[in-house]
């Protein structure tokens, strides 16, 4: 599944077996995750594992995000958020054109009192060229609102020049609920995103792309978020 920004991209690093390890830092303009603003100039950096055990490809992801003015947290102009985010999950293929996937997503924040826990479950495929997702997150946080949230995805990558591949994508979310207040039902949005990958050679990478995301409600405005990496493979 692309990040609502679309501008995450992976370390590739050693590999032993059937298991590969990563490490990824970028730039987003704006922090929006999942069609609600959390911020401004977000910094990240995402540390991951992923293998194949008994038919079944496995990944372990730790992410930790930096942002400015996270005032929709309660906090004061100015305030800094911190997030760190837990992800482990496993997916298998039922056929050539179908896959399915299921994990665990802890989530916390200096801002809030108490983590956030989420049960997902998604299935894969490809038509027509195009890679398409559906997934559903289940909260089970007594102290966060939102009990689901929905997700689908399309995506096209493309090649754009030697060494350089381009990817669109378009997302659309469904939170059942408000997730920061509980107050509005059904919140929606939308985005869609371009990004330019470019192999720079001796292992090294970069990324640049940019996402405008549309929402249907007052807890957040339209975005456009603009953002980087760089890539270095060990």
């Amino acid at each position: 599944t692309l990040s609502i920004v679309g501008l995450s991209s992976s370390l590739v690093g050693f590999a032993s077996a059937e298991i590969e390890s990563s490490i990824s830092a970028g730039y987003n303009s704006q922090y929006v995750y999942r069609g609600v603003d959390f911020g401004d100039d977000q910094a990240t950096l995402n540390l991951g594992t992923s293998g194949n055990a008994g038919g079944l490809d496995w990944s372990i992801n730790l992410f930790h995000g930096s942002s400015e003015d996270a005032t929709i947290f309660g906090g004061a102009a100015g305030a800094s958020l911190d997030e760190t985010r837990i992800h482990a999950g496993v997916s298998t293929g039922l056929s050539d054109h179908l896959s399915i996937s299921a994990g665990i997503i802890n989530t916390s924040y200096n801002l809030l009192p108490s983590d956030r826990l989420e049960v997902y479950v998604g299935a894969a495929t490809t038509v027509s060229g195009i890679d398409v997702s559906a997934t559903a997150y289940f909260n089970e946080s007594d102290n966060y609102t939102g009990d689901t949230y929905y997700e689908l995805g399309a995506s096209k990558d493309f090649d754009v020049a030697e060494n350089v591949t381009g990817t669109l994508a378009v997302t659309y979310g469904n939170w059942n609920k408000d997730p920061l207040g509980g107050t509005v039902a059904d919140v929606d949005f939308l985005s869609v995103s371009g990004t330019l990958n470019i192999d720079l050679g001796d292992n090294v990478g970069a990324s640049i792309g940019v996402t405008h995301i549309s929402s249907d409600t007052a807890i957040t405005e339209d975005q456009t978020v603009v953002g980087t990496s760089l890539t270095l493979s060990f």
